[in-house]
């Protein structure tokens, strides 16, 4: 039936939010989320050759150090340091510019098994083979700090050919640490809510994500993030932003309610280390860690359909906004979503394994004449393999499910990763994935909606 939202209850469930996150962040400790560092942690640190370069106020000729005579001047360095870098000093202040690449390139191949399918309101669509080469992400990635390693910056573009071959912002943030070990982010970047999700495409143990994570996951959004970490063993991260998922809308297509997202971890046995989920540190003992996940969005506004709420999937791959989705006639324009996961992961002597399990429920629709309740929505993904050699080639299996009142559907996933420097930044990846129908759209993984088949995927990447 319709429900209306009214402003008491916006207004309740923003004030509780922000009590809550504001709590926690008093309590635990630094950050310890996508910093400028985080997603290019996989890089060993090399041997730093700087480069002196001296200016002053007015001047950018080079000099040689010893010429600095005024507390005005301008010391700067350049090098490579897990990535090149532009240092500068000038009295009290300091400046730092770091920039990185990171490429995905991949050959793809999927054979259909099935003709096509049909969703939920009727519509038969076909599945097709495919086989192509992909740039799946191009990145460029500028970061750093000014006036204070306590201000620091993160913006990072994206390129890929299944976007039209057009290159845009995917993060951009500024991050003060306004008390020890404790920062505050504003801008846009990831909406934490699932594990799989937080950890960096480049350091996923098969190919790319599983397809249980694809169907349930947020994606990035604009907004405030408090994060932090009081010691190596535990991370927390909480958001208020604009939406579940609004990554490329502008805000005339967003409604007028704010999200809310946290995730923690705890490393309950031994030092976990990286968030990469392969043993590549191969770790001497057992170390083991777990986490959850939530998510909290009122999506939509009533009377208007707008783009904000097209995310959302009924588990047979059936946009919950499509005319006839949920009863003949009938057209979603609102609801409230709430995800919930959990995880876990182990390292032990090369080995490794991690999980994570995930219930979605969507709640109060707001349609055009009543419909049936969607039900909740449950999925995990189980994955795990070993290093047959430490640091140069590993093993790695991989299994997916997600179900609902409208279906359900599996992967099967197997293959090799193979580190041709024993460094993690250069990686050759070979999968091979069994599907059987899939419920979600995902490019960045090549699995379309409706999938049914086999997809082979081998893949090359590099960092710097």
């Amino acid at each position: 039936m319709n429900v209306a939202i009214t402003c008491l209850e916006q207004q309740i469930f923003r004030n509780a939010c922000w009590a809550w996150m504001f709590y926690v962040s008093t309590i635990y400790g630094q950050d310890f989320a996508v910093t400028p560092s985080e997603e290019i942690e996989v890089l060993q640190p090399a041997a730093t050759e700087t480069v002196p370069i001296v200016g002053s106020d007015e001047t950018t000729a080079l000099c040689p150090a010893s010429e600095m005579v005024s507390s005005k001047d301008l010391s700067w360095s350049v090098g490579y340091d897990r990535g090149f870098f532009l240092r500068g000093v000038q009295n009290n202040d300091s400046f730092e510019l770091k920039t990185n690449m990171r490429l995905q390139f991949r050959f793809v191949s999927f054979s259909r098994n099935a003709d096509s399918w049909t969703d939920s309101a009727g519509v038969v669509l076909p599945i097709r083979d495919r086989q192509y080469f992909d740039i799946e992400r191009a990145r460029l990635v500028f970061s750093g700090h000014a006036f204070s390693p306590k201000l620091t910056y993160q913006s990072q573009f994206d390129f890929d050919t299944d976007s039209r071959h057009v290159a845009s912002l995917l993060d951009g943030w500024v991050a003060w640490e306004y008390r020890d070990k404790r920062r505050v982010h504003f801008g846009k970047r990831k909406v934490p809510g699932s594990r799989n999700w937080i950890l960096g495409a480049f350091d996923t143990r098969m190919v790319d994500r599983p397809i249980s994570n694809e169907f349930f996951r947020p994606s990035r959004t604009t907004g405030i993030w408090f994060t932090g970490d009081p010691d190596p063993s535990f991370r927390y991260e909480f958001m208020i932003g604009q939406g579940y998922n609004t990554e490329g809308l502008t805000p005339q297509e967003l409604g007028n309610n704010f999200a809310t997202a946290g995730s923690i971890y705890r490393d309950v046995l031994g030092s976990y280390g990286p968030l990469r989920p392969t043993d590549f540190e191969y770790h001497d003992e057992l170390a083991v860690r777990l986490g959850m996940s939530a998510v909290a969005s009122i999506e939509g506004t009533p009377g208007r359909q707008l783009e904000e709420t097209d995310f959302l999937r009924l588990t047979d791959g059936t946009r919950i906004t499509e005319p006839n989705a949920l009863a003949p006639g009938a057209t979603v324009e609102g609801f409230h979503v709430y995800l919930f996961a959990v995880d876990a992961a182990y390292k032990y002597r090369g080995w490794s394994a991690n999980a994570e399990y995930f219930v979605r429920s969507i709640q109060n629709l707001v349609s055009n004449i009543p419909v049936p309740a969607v039900g909740l929505q449950h999925g995990f993904y189980t994955e795990g393999g070993f290093f047959i050699v430490p640091k140069r080639f590993e093993l790695n299996s991989q299994y997916s499910f997600v179900t609902g009142d409208q279906g359900s559907a599996n992967s099967y996933a197997t293959g090799f990763s193979y580190y041709p420097r024993g460094m993690p930044f250069l990686k050759l990846s070979m999968d091979g994935t069994y599907i059987d129908g899939s419920p979600v759209n995902s490019t960045a993984t090549n699995i379309l909606v409706g999938d049914k088949g086999f997809l082979f995927r081998c893949q090359w990447q590099a960092l710097f």
